[in-house]
């Protein structure tokens, strides 16, 4: 396999050091950047807003097929496209990529301006799994070029990367509203604004091919995988019914992810038409609120990590979880706006925070060699995210209220809580030794600050679906 023989090859000579890692994952963190922006604008809340538009009565319904068109084929692909990065360089493979993924955004802007809601299909249709293929295998590049003592810190900064992004996109829509000086929620406006997008797409054309084909940093110089656990490999590899600890431990948080995903998919597609619907928001309003929400997460990650040092991975997680449920039931009996709104951006925040802390504890527990296809199941989440879309959309028709779905997630998520308890019971301690690994800077700007005062030192989630 080529990897592999990389591998081996490697091994008889010096190989690639720390500097080499750094720059793979500062170029993987530009290029997301420019990704997950275009992303926002091109397929974020005015995309909702104008397929709503097109579908008529039936637009609630056509927001939910076209996510559950997307969440299908990731979910067709997923373990293909995980299998094929642990069987080949996975630089190589987001590098391959470029090219459908190039043709989905063609196919999709070509449909955007002619109505024709076939090519948009199309077009998600490629985009989608060539989306997941570059999202899910960098995610797996930079756990690979990161230590176990410093993988926390690094995947919350990829994920607040993401999240900067995601803000980004609303931010740019609603400067365009403004320069325009239009307001308003037609599809020619709406339209206009979501194909801006296409200008950031060069940036990730130009990063991904300027990144190097380099081993996981586990294997460099013939490591053992554990490594760079954050986990005692004896811990891990006790038995429960027969199962190693590590697989009850990742399976159960994958499991719970699932749950979670189910829930969210129902709510979170919807939040901006909720507004729109019930609240009466113009698309600057829209925009401004997009662009908040998500630099809440990122500020409330940080939170996260901070907490997680203090009581334990799995202690954060679980916390914010239950945090983050009591406000969506407290949202689904409020009705004052100044209240909704910062139960709206304090749940988005508590529930999303989570997730940099899950891929970590994930990534310690699943070995190098299977992180690929491992990494793969987090598409399982993806698609039942798009699919309950689908059946939020058929619920809000139906009840005429939106805040029905609200209480239906709020349940799911209830369940998954519960899902995640017993966990307490095997979960291993992290080991010393890794948790006072020294963290390392991997953000443009932040290396360059801390190599002026003490040499140079390296150092990205997101994004699991939205919770």
């Amino acid at each position: 396999m080529e990897t592999m023989e990389m591998q081996q090859e490697l091994a008889g000579s010096e190989g690639p050091g720390p500097k080499d890692y750094r720059k793979n994952i500062r170029r993987i963190f530009v290029s997301l950047f420019f990704g997950v922006a275009l992303s926002a604008v091109t397929l974020g809340p005015l995309f909702d807003a104008y397929l709503l538009n097109i579908g008529g009565v039936n637009g609630n319904k056509l927001v939910g097929a076209v996510e559950s068109t997307r969440g299908i084929l990731q979910l067709v692909l997923a373990y293909p496209i995980g299998a094929v990065s642990d069987k080949m360089s996975r630089i190589r493979l987001l590098k391959l990529d470029l090219p459908f993924w190039t043709l989905g955004l063609g196919l999709l802007i070509i449909g955007v301006l002619l109505d024709s809601l076939p090519l948009l299909f199309i077009g998600i249709g490629v985009w989608a799994p060539c989306s997941q293929c570059w999202n899910s295998t960098a995610q797996v590049v930079v756990a690979d070029s990161a230590h176990a003592g410093e993988r926390v810190k690094v995947v919350s900064r990829m994920t607040s990367l993401r999240l900067i992004a995601i803000a980004s996109g609303p931010l740019l829509q609603a400067l365009m509203l403004l320069i325009s000086h239009q307001n308003h929620w037609g599809s020619s406006l709406l339209r206009s604004v979501i194909l801006s997008g296409c200008v950031l797409w060069p940036g990730v054309l130009i990063w991904t091919l300027r990144l190097s084909d380099l081993p996981p940093l586990e294997t460099r110089g013939g490591s053992r995988q554990n490594e760079h656990s954050a986990y005692a490999a004896s811990d891990l590899e006790r038995r429960h019914l027969g199962i190693p600890v590590r697989w009850w431990i990742a399976g159960t948080l994958e499991f719970m992810s699932l749950v979670t995903a189910i829930g969210a998919g129902m709510t979170v597609k919807f939040f901006p038409l909720f507004f729109r619907v019930d609240y009466h928001f113009t698309p600057l309003e829209v925009c401004i609120l997009s662009c908040v929400y998500p630099l809440c997460i990122s500020a409330m990650v940080e939170i996260c990590r901070r907490i997680s040092k203090r009581l334990g991975r799995l202690t954060a997680v679980m916390l914010f979880h239950f945090l983050g449920t009591a406000c969506l039931f407290a949202m689904c009996y409020i009705r004052s706006l100044v209240l909704v709104l910062p139960l709206y951006l304090l749940r988005g925040a508590l529930m999303n925070a989570r997730g940099p802390i899950v891929r970590s504890m994930i990534m310690d527990l699943v070995t190098s060699d299977l992180r690929g296809r491992w990494n793969s199941i987090q598409s399982l989440s993806g698609f039942t995210w798009s699919g309950s879309a689908a059946l939020g959309g058929y619920l809000a028709d139906y009840a005429g209220d939106y805040r029905f779905t609200f209480i239906v997630t709020a349940l799911i998520y209830t369940a998954s809580f519960f899902i995640g308890l017993p966990l307490y019971f095997i979960y291993p301690a992290d080991q010393a030794a890794a948790a006072q690994m020294p963290a390392r800077d991997v953000l443009p700007g932040a290396g360059a600050a801390s190599r002026a005062s003490e040499g140079a030192r390296a150092g990205a989630q997101g994004g699991a679906s939205a919770s």
